[in-house]
């Protein structure tokens, strides 16, 4: 948490600072390509925004384990899609992190009720990461194989239907491919950023609107880094857990639990890998889906996170408005038109507007889906009643997770939304074509020396 205040100390800090900072009249401009010979030029903003950019949105990327099937090119596309997505909106894929390692600490506290012997490796929050990514594979007697999650992983294994992994924590670790060198040249070159940014707001000297965004970049990434430390990269191989039962026999032996026809693995009964944009709002909105294959080859990556009322909600909300809030640091910086620097004013208020009704219709339908306002409201009336929904009114929520009135609402709000983000994206680097002239001087380093 201390980490994060930190970053949210640097992020007001530019805001005041670089909010007082003169940007430059539009007398005191220069327009065109600016070569560097005594400063830095107009090569040096892009090239270093544009490299800073790439590390915090393809490093950054922790992805579920592909199908057993999928060549590198479909990988690749993959990790383009979602590259573009932290690029459109960055604290939608922050905000998948933070649900995903509040799915493994509920993991590691799960784990916690299994009586296993002496000798088996305790369940860390790494297993927690490596389990709900789809890194165990159940492989069930003259049945098709499938990814199962922790809590289906722990339902197994709690009936004896396979073995608890001795896979221990340094194992998993060592199934990622985290390259030291990426990692550690993204940090420097983020921490660069930062230190520059920092020195430019100090000294008053203008910034641009691509480093004002480049930043917000930065204050994402940093936090993903921190929610994303645990869980494995680029893992290519799952680990195969055989069962001596078949998949008949296991459904069987779970009774009218497990009753209905699944949807995702047979397991669907235990976790149905709910909410999730592809295997059910693409569905729901008759668009083209994927994966199609049953069952499910590998979890998808955008799975909503169910994060809850606690700490983790309250600190990725401040995050959301904090990304959201930097655009208006430019709120009086010089464009090169009036018009532009209205439509950037209209396009911040627009964003920060729809991320704060996005979190409050999502915070509402989520409370609504888990029960959380009945068991607030029971406890305030004191009438003794835990006000927990029974699991058909649970189900039958679950299966309207979508409705009608969140359609009405998000649909006009994610439009918007995205109209205003592309056009901070696009007018980031249209003006770069009409700069005021202090956003080519340099910091002045020398100054933050003292003088005796």
């Amino acid at each position: 948490m201390a980490y994060m205040l930190g970053l949210l100390a640097v992020a007001s800090f530019v805001f005041v600072e670089a909010a007082e900072a003169s940007n430059g009249t539009s007398q005191d401009r220069r327009d065109g390509w600016v070569s560097q010979p005594n400063g830095r030029g107009t090569f040096d903003i892009l090239w270093s925004c544009l490299f800073t950019i790439f590390l915090c949105t393809w490093v950054s990327l922790h992805l579920n384990v592909p199908a057993a099937h999928e060549n590198y090119w479909h990988q690749f596309c993959r990790k383009m899609r979602w590259m573009v997505q932290a690029i459109m909106a960055p604290e939608f894929v922050l905000a998948f992190a933070t649900g995903q390692k509040v799915e493994a600490r509920r993991s590691v506290e799960l784990f916690k009720d299994l009586d296993l012997p002496a000798h088996c490796p305790k369940w860390t929050i790494r297993h927690a990461f490596y389990a709900n990514m789809g890194g165990f594979v159940l492989q069930p007697r003259e049945s098709s194989s499938f990814p199962v999650n922790s809590k289906q992983l722990h339902w197994l294994i709690q009936r004896r239907y396979v073995d608890y992994p001795t896979m221990t924590a340094d194992e998993v670790w060592d199934k990622s491919k985290a390259d030291g060198f990426q990692k550690s040249l993204t940090c420097l070159q983020t921490a660069w950023f930062i230190i520059q940014i920092v020195g430019r707001a100090a000294q008053r000297i203008p910034i641009t609107t691509l480093e004002i965004t480049t930043l917000s970049f930065v204050l994402c990434t940093l936090v993903m880094f921190y929610q994303w430390a645990n869980k494995p990269l680029d893992v290519q191989s799952p680990t195969i857990l055989t069962s001596h039962k078949t998949i008949a026999e296991i459904l069987l032996e779970a009774g009218t639990a497990a009753r209905d026809p699944y949807k995702q693995t047979p397991l669907d009964f235990i976790d149905n890998q709910s909410p999730s944009w592809l295997t059910e709002v693409q569905p729901h909105l008759q668009f083209r889906t994927g994966p199609r294959m049953r069952p499910l080859p590998r979890f998808t990556n955008d799975r909503f996170p169910v994060i809850g009322a606690g700490p983790d909600a309250v600190g990725l909300f401040l995050f959301t408005m904090a990304y959201c809030g930097l655009h208006f640091v430019a709120w009086d910086f010089s464009f090169p038109t009036p018009l532009e620097r209205y439509l950037w004013r209209a396009a911040s208020i627009a964003i920060g507007g729809c991320a704060f009704i996005f979190w409050v219709c999502e915070t509402y339908q989520d409370g609504h889906r888990l029960g959380r306002w009945e068991r607030w409201y029971a406890k305030w009336r004191g009438d003794g009643r835990d006000g927990r929904i029974n699991t058909m009114e649970k189900t039958r929520r679950n299966r309207r997770f979508v409705p009608v009135w969140e359609v009405i609402v998000m649909s006009p709000v994610t439009l918007i939304y995205t109209v205003a983000r592309t056009y901070i994206v696009v007018e980031v680097f249209l003006s770069q074509r009409s700069l005021a002239v202090g956003c080519f001087d340099t910091v002045q380093w020398s100054e933050f020396i003292p003088h005796f």
